[in-house]
Protein backbone atom coordinates (compact mmCIF):
# COMPACT_ATOMS: atom_id res chain seq x y z
CA UNK A 1 0.00 0.00 0.00
CA UNK A 2 1.09 3.28 -1.21
CA UNK A 3 0.59 7.00 1.20
CA UNK A 4 -0.45 9.74 -0.99
CA UNK A 5 1.34 12.07 0.89
CA UNK A 6 4.53 10.74 1.45
CA UNK A 7 4.67 8.28 -1.31
CA UNK A 8 6.12 5.85 0.62
CA UNK A 9 5.09 2.35 0.82
CA UNK A 10 3.25 0.73 4.03
CA UNK A 11 3.43 -2.44 5.37
CA UNK A 12 0.47 -4.18 5.54
CA UNK A 13 -0.07 -5.55 9.11
CA UNK A 14 0.02 -9.67 9.47
CA UNK A 15 -2.69 -9.77 11.15
CA UNK A 16 -6.52 -9.36 10.81
CA UNK A 17 -7.86 -6.78 12.61
CA UNK A 18 -11.26 -8.27 12.96
CA UNK A 19 -9.58 -11.38 14.35
CA UNK A 20 -7.99 -9.63 16.67
CA UNK A 21 -11.04 -7.48 18.12
CA UNK A 22 -12.91 -10.89 18.13
CA UNK A 23 -9.82 -12.26 20.34
CA UNK A 24 -10.00 -9.24 22.60
CA UNK A 25 -13.76 -9.56 23.22
CA UNK A 26 -13.24 -13.50 23.92
CA UNK A 27 -10.72 -12.47 26.78
CA UNK A 28 -12.73 -10.18 28.41
CA UNK A 29 -15.46 -12.72 28.87
CA UNK A 30 -16.40 -13.96 31.76
CA UNK A 31 -16.28 -18.12 31.77
CA UNK A 32 -19.66 -19.83 31.79
CA UNK A 33 -21.93 -20.18 34.44
CA UNK A 34 -25.08 -22.10 34.33
CA UNK A 35 -28.05 -20.50 36.09
CA UNK A 36 -28.57 -23.26 38.42
CA UNK A 37 -24.80 -23.35 39.62
CA UNK A 38 -25.15 -19.39 39.63
CA UNK A 39 -28.67 -19.56 42.23
CA UNK A 40 -26.61 -21.90 44.22
CA UNK A 41 -23.78 -20.11 44.80
CA UNK A 42 -26.02 -17.20 45.60
CA UNK A 43 -27.92 -19.26 47.79
CA UNK A 44 -24.91 -20.55 49.63
CA UNK A 45 -23.82 -16.67 50.25
CA UNK A 46 -27.44 -15.93 51.74
CA UNK A 47 -27.02 -18.39 54.31
CA UNK A 48 -23.63 -17.91 55.27
CA UNK A 49 -24.51 -14.31 55.92
CA UNK A 50 -27.01 -15.36 57.85
CA UNK A 51 -25.46 -17.57 60.14
CA UNK A 52 -22.83 -14.86 61.02
CA UNK A 53 -25.63 -13.34 63.02
CA UNK A 54 -27.13 -16.12 64.16
CA UNK A 55 -25.85 -17.41 68.16
CA UNK A 56 -23.92 -20.27 68.50
CA UNK A 57 -26.43 -22.28 71.08
CA UNK A 58 -30.16 -22.15 70.91
CA UNK A 59 -32.27 -19.40 73.04
CA UNK A 60 -33.42 -20.99 76.46
CA UNK A 61 -37.72 -21.49 75.56
CA UNK A 62 -40.02 -18.82 77.16
CA UNK A 63 -41.92 -19.96 79.73
CA UNK A 64 -45.36 -20.70 79.25
CA UNK A 65 -47.92 -19.02 81.65
CA UNK A 66 -50.38 -21.19 83.79
CA UNK A 67 -53.04 -20.36 85.68
CA UNK A 68 -53.08 -21.95 89.23
CA UNK A 69 -55.93 -23.90 90.53
CA UNK A 70 -58.73 -21.82 90.88
CA UNK A 71 -57.34 -18.58 88.99
CA UNK A 72 -58.89 -16.96 86.18
CA UNK A 73 -57.53 -17.16 83.20
CA UNK A 74 -57.11 -13.63 82.98
CA UNK A 75 -54.86 -13.14 85.94
CA UNK A 76 -51.45 -12.96 83.75
CA UNK A 77 -53.27 -10.02 82.01
CA UNK A 78 -52.27 -6.09 83.23
CA UNK A 79 -55.35 -5.02 82.95
CA UNK A 80 -57.14 -7.75 84.72
CA UNK A 81 -59.45 -6.62 88.03
CA UNK A 82 -60.89 -9.14 90.13
CA UNK A 83 -64.55 -9.35 89.77
CA UNK A 84 -65.32 -6.87 93.18
CA UNK A 85 -67.36 -8.87 95.63
CA UNK A 86 -66.10 -11.77 94.92
CA UNK A 87 -64.18 -14.14 98.18
CA UNK A 88 -62.40 -17.39 97.98
CA UNK A 89 -61.04 -19.19 94.55
CA UNK A 90 -63.20 -18.74 91.16
CA UNK A 91 -64.90 -22.63 91.00
CA UNK A 92 -64.46 -24.58 87.91
CA UNK A 93 -66.69 -26.49 86.00
CA UNK A 94 -65.61 -29.83 84.67
CA UNK A 95 -67.58 -31.09 82.30
CA UNK A 96 -66.08 -34.17 82.21
CA UNK A 97 -67.57 -35.14 85.47
CA UNK A 98 -69.42 -38.20 84.66
CA UNK A 99 -70.91 -40.87 87.03
CA UNK A 100 -70.36 -44.50 86.84
CA UNK A 101 -73.67 -46.17 86.76
CA UNK A 102 -73.85 -50.46 86.36
CA UNK A 103 -76.44 -51.87 84.30
CA UNK A 104 -76.77 -54.68 87.14
CA UNK A 105 -77.11 -54.82 90.60
CA UNK A 106 -76.68 -57.92 93.45
CA UNK A 107 -74.63 -60.38 94.35
CA UNK A 108 -72.72 -62.03 91.74
CA UNK A 109 -74.53 -64.96 90.09
CA UNK A 110 -77.87 -63.34 90.88
CA UNK A 111 -77.45 -59.78 89.60
CA UNK A 112 -80.71 -58.57 87.88
CA UNK A 113 -81.05 -55.16 85.44
CA UNK A 114 -81.32 -51.89 87.16
CA UNK A 115 -84.56 -49.96 86.55
CA UNK A 116 -84.61 -46.49 84.95
CA UNK A 117 -86.08 -45.28 88.09
CA UNK A 118 -82.96 -46.61 89.96
CA UNK A 119 -80.49 -44.96 87.54
CA UNK A 120 -82.03 -41.81 87.55
CA UNK A 121 -81.92 -41.79 91.06
CA UNK A 122 -77.90 -42.73 91.18
CA UNK A 123 -77.22 -39.99 88.37
CA UNK A 124 -79.19 -37.35 90.79
CA UNK A 125 -77.72 -38.31 93.77
CA UNK A 126 -74.10 -38.09 92.07
CA UNK A 127 -74.65 -34.30 90.88
CA UNK A 128 -75.93 -33.57 94.60
CA UNK A 129 -72.29 -34.86 96.06
CA UNK A 130 -69.73 -33.31 92.89
CA UNK A 131 -69.71 -29.68 93.10
CA UNK A 132 -67.57 -29.99 90.19
CA UNK A 133 -71.13 -31.10 88.01
CA UNK A 134 -71.80 -28.49 85.65
CA UNK A 135 -75.77 -29.06 87.10
CA UNK A 136 -75.02 -29.27 90.93
CA UNK A 137 -76.22 -26.08 91.37
CA UNK A 138 -79.68 -26.65 89.57
CA UNK A 139 -80.02 -30.14 91.34
CA UNK A 140 -78.83 -27.89 95.21
CA UNK A 141 -81.68 -25.43 94.20
CA UNK A 142 -84.38 -28.01 93.49
CA UNK A 143 -84.03 -29.46 96.73
CA UNK A 144 -84.33 -26.36 98.85
CA UNK A 145 -87.86 -26.33 96.95
CA UNK A 146 -90.00 -22.87 96.80
CA UNK A 147 -89.45 -21.90 100.69
CA UNK A 148 -85.83 -22.95 100.52
CA UNK A 149 -83.31 -19.92 101.03
CA UNK A 150 -82.83 -17.63 98.68
CA UNK A 151 -80.49 -18.10 95.72
CA UNK A 152 -78.73 -15.85 93.74
CA UNK A 153 -81.25 -16.18 90.59
CA UNK A 154 -83.97 -15.45 93.14
CA UNK A 155 -82.53 -12.58 93.65
CA UNK A 156 -82.24 -11.47 90.04
CA UNK A 157 -85.44 -12.38 89.24
CA UNK A 158 -86.87 -10.76 92.48
CA UNK A 159 -84.94 -7.53 91.66
CA UNK A 160 -86.21 -7.51 88.29
CA UNK A 161 -89.85 -7.94 88.87
CA UNK A 162 -89.32 -4.84 91.06
CA UNK A 163 -87.90 -2.40 88.68
CA UNK A 164 -90.57 -3.51 86.07
CA UNK A 165 -93.05 -2.04 88.62
CA UNK A 166 -90.91 1.04 89.32
CA UNK A 167 -90.76 1.62 85.55
CA UNK A 168 -94.40 1.20 85.04
CA UNK A 169 -95.29 3.94 87.77
CA UNK A 170 -92.45 6.54 86.16
CA UNK A 171 -93.50 5.70 82.04
CA UNK A 172 -97.52 5.57 82.31
CA UNK A 173 -99.99 8.42 83.77
CA UNK A 174 -101.32 7.50 87.37
CA UNK A 175 -103.76 5.04 86.96
CA UNK A 176 -103.01 3.54 83.29
CA UNK A 177 -100.34 1.15 84.04
CA UNK A 178 -101.01 -2.63 83.47
CA UNK A 179 -101.78 -4.39 86.20
CA UNK A 180 -98.77 -7.20 86.21
CA UNK A 181 -96.01 -5.16 84.41
CA UNK A 182 -93.55 -7.65 85.97
CA UNK A 183 -95.16 -10.12 83.14
CA UNK A 184 -95.82 -7.76 80.64
CA UNK A 185 -94.01 -8.03 77.67
CA UNK A 186 -94.19 -4.02 75.87
CA UNK A 187 -91.25 -3.09 79.28
CA UNK A 188 -88.82 -3.65 76.81
CA UNK A 189 -90.24 -1.34 74.59
CA UNK A 190 -90.69 1.60 77.35
CA UNK A 191 -87.01 0.67 78.09
CA UNK A 192 -86.58 1.79 74.00
CA UNK A 193 -88.54 4.79 74.16
CA UNK A 194 -86.35 6.23 77.46
CA UNK A 195 -83.48 5.19 74.99
CA UNK A 196 -84.39 7.36 72.50
CA UNK A 197 -85.19 10.32 74.42
CA UNK A 198 -82.33 10.26 76.44
CA UNK A 199 -80.04 8.46 73.92
CA UNK A 200 -78.51 6.41 75.70
CA UNK A 201 -77.85 2.91 74.51
CA UNK A 202 -80.73 0.24 75.44
CA UNK A 203 -78.59 -2.46 77.07
CA UNK A 204 -78.14 0.47 79.63
CA UNK A 205 -81.51 1.50 80.64
CA UNK A 206 -82.43 1.04 84.51
CA UNK A 207 -84.68 2.18 86.78
CA UNK A 208 -83.04 5.67 87.33
CA UNK A 209 -83.03 6.50 83.41
CA UNK A 210 -86.92 6.40 84.09
CA UNK A 211 -86.70 8.54 86.89
CA UNK A 212 -84.35 11.05 84.53
CA UNK A 213 -86.57 10.92 82.18
CA UNK A 214 -89.13 11.55 84.03
CA UNK A 215 -87.45 14.80 85.44
CA UNK A 216 -87.07 16.28 82.28
CA UNK A 217 -90.39 15.84 81.36
CA UNK A 218 -91.36 14.04 78.55
CA UNK A 219 -94.87 12.50 77.66
CA UNK A 220 -96.07 9.75 79.58
CA UNK A 221 -98.22 7.04 77.86
CA UNK A 222 -101.80 6.25 78.44
CA UNK A 223 -103.28 3.16 79.04
CA UNK A 224 -103.39 0.26 76.44
CA UNK A 225 -100.30 1.92 74.56
CA UNK A 226 -97.25 -0.39 73.79
CA UNK A 227 -98.75 -3.66 73.77
CA UNK A 228 -99.11 -4.54 70.42
CA UNK A 229 -96.15 -3.53 68.59
CA UNK A 230 -96.19 -4.16 64.76
CA UNK A 231 -94.10 -6.68 63.08
CA UNK A 232 -91.31 -4.83 62.44
CA UNK A 233 -91.10 -3.49 65.98
CA UNK A 234 -90.92 -7.04 66.77
CA UNK A 235 -88.07 -8.13 64.83
CA UNK A 236 -86.60 -5.02 65.85
CA UNK A 237 -86.80 -5.73 69.47
CA UNK A 238 -85.44 -8.93 68.83
CA UNK A 239 -82.73 -7.38 67.84
CA UNK A 240 -81.78 -5.58 70.51
CA UNK A 241 -81.94 -8.36 72.71
CA UNK A 242 -80.01 -10.66 71.44
CA UNK A 243 -76.66 -10.60 72.92
CA UNK A 244 -78.18 -7.27 75.28
CA UNK A 245 -76.73 -9.27 78.55
CA UNK A 246 -73.07 -9.52 76.49
CA UNK A 247 -72.77 -5.83 76.02
CA UNK A 248 -71.25 -3.34 77.75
Amino acid sequence: MVSLRSGQALKESNSNPKAERSQTSKSLQKPNVSKKRKAENEAQEDYNEENLHRPSTPPAASKVWSPQPGESELAHLPSYERTPGRVGPIKTVNFDVKPDIKPFKGPPGKKVRKTAWEKDQEYKQFVRENEDHVFHGLYVYFDKGPKGSPTGMDRAVGKAQEDAKKMAAIFFEPGEAPESPEYCDGKNYWKDRVSKDLNVPWHKIQVEHFQEWEKRGFKKARKGEYENPSVEERKRMLRLMSGASLRK
